[in-house]
């Protein structure tokens, strides 16, 4: 059995998915789009935030190697760039906003075009908002998490998997992780850590710092996978597409108070206490197939 999948979507960028999640988007809007417009944009230290003219708020991850290339870019500057707030949302969605965080700020707006439909009822949800809720994911099996989620570690110590490899390049990751939720592997181990495993677990991040089609690409076929965190709000198509069984992400349920906290340099931890709410996205085709039917 070959152990990448044969979809013909390999490289590392993340735009053929965010293209992908771009016309679906437009395809349900339809002319409603064209009314839509920014509202408030904030670039925080850990993640971009948008609200748009209909209410609607979306967050995703800020990658670090970007805010650095921000910086040498801004300094750089001629201090002519224009204010993205009040331009049309189908120019920011399409990626044509001027300065350095445009890729983000996309990811951000394809967010928080897509909660309507997150919330309408095509999709099958957990509402538990606890990745480990679904349990037949992680129970006897072999786990691989690409980006450390401290929480869904904690819990997957009462699972009872057959062990977790989990692969993160920050040392302070590894220091709030601590001893005894999994084996810290290095980088370079990534694609036969990843060929080993029986689920895969990539947090947002793997999207907006481009490694995601990549990261997929090198997951055994007869494995399941997850994404998870804020980042991946979008419209799960793209990713189900790609054999993704489960989308764990949140809808953002007050979208002042989301900016307000990312304004003032806070993260994903309190934004989960205060304005987003949990939700997994279940890809129920492709849990049939891997006989994990029964998770819901």
């Amino acid at each position: 059995m070959r152990s990448r999948r044969e979809n013909g979507d390999r490289g590392g960028s993340s735009r053929v998915i965010l293209d992908e999640a771009e016309h679906t988007l437009r395809a349900r809007y339809g002319a409603g789009l064209d009314d839509l417009v920014v509202e408030r944009l904030v670039v925080g230290v850990f993640f971009v935030g948008v609200k748009l003219s209909n209410g609607c708020g979306g967050v995703a991850y800020t990658p670090p190697d970007v805010v650095r290339n921000a910086g040498n870019r801004i300094l750089k500057g001629n201090g002519k760039t224009p204010f993205i707030r009040g331009i049309g949302v189908t120019q920011v969605m399409a990626g044509d906003v001027p300065g350095p965080f445009a890729g983000v700020i996309r990811l951000a707006t394809l967010n928080a075009l897509s909660v309507p439909f997150l919330e309408d009822g095509r999709y099958r949800v957990d509402e538990t908002g606890d990745l480990s809720g679904v349990q037949s994911l992680f129970r006897n099996r072999r786990i691989c998490m690409v980006g450390a989620i401290i929480p869904l570690l904690k819990k997957l110590k009462h699972v009872g998997t057959a062990g977790v490899s989990i692969i993160d390049h920050k040392q302070e990751t590894r220091a709030e992780a601590g001893e005894g939720y999994g084996t810290f592997v290095s980088p370079e181990r990534t694609a036969e850590t990843l060929s080993r495993c029986e689920t895969a677990v990539f947090t947002g991040a793997a999207i907006a710092n481009n490694s995601i089609r990549e990261l997929l690409g090198q997951v055994p076929r007869h494995a399941a996978i997850a994404v998870a965190g804020p980042t991946a709000g979008f419209v799960p198509e793209p990713l189900f597409r790609r054999g993704v069984a489960m989308v764990g992400t949140v809808v953002v349920s007050d979208s002042d108070r989301a900016l307000d906290i990312l304004a003032e340099g806070g993260g994903g931890y309190r934004l989960f206490k205060e304005c987003v709410r949990k939700i997994n996205l279940l890809n129920v085709e492709r849990l049939c197939q891997l006989g994990l039917g029964g998770a819901f």
